[in-house]
């Protein structure tokens, strides 16, 4: 019992602490911001909603720094009689004996 609640415990922190993973996309120029084949003006933003890898990302005023941030719901840890199941941008643990059923176990996932 108390393993379970030192889990819960540190789950519930890392959960406040991580509402999404943000990262610099490359730099931009001073007149825009370039993400893989799309040219973002100053302030302008490029949402990616399709999964598994979704993402924000935003150039900033002054056009030299392109920020993402990941959006979504992605696990991490799961138990071995489960697997992940992409919907959307966010995973989902489901039982691998029937799919159609939720995971039954400690599952960690990040927002």
């Amino acid at each position: 019992m108390e393993r379970l609640t030192l889990f819960v415990s540190i789950f519930c922190v890392l959960f406040v602490y991580a509402e999404a993973f943000c990262w610099p996309e490359g730099r931009g120029n001073g007149y825009y911001c370039k993400y893989k084949n799309k040219h973002l003006r100053k302030g302008e933003s490029y949402f990616n909603a399709t999964g598994p890898f979704c993402l924000n990302c935003t150039c900033s005023e002054d056009a030299y720094t392109l920020n993402c941030c990941s959006i979504g719901i992605n696990i991490f840890i799961l138990p071995n009689d489960c697997e992940r199941k992409q919907v959307g941008c966010n995973q989902e643990a489901v039982s691998k004996a029937d799919p159609s059923k939720p995971c039954n176990g400690p599952v960690l996932s990040f927002a």
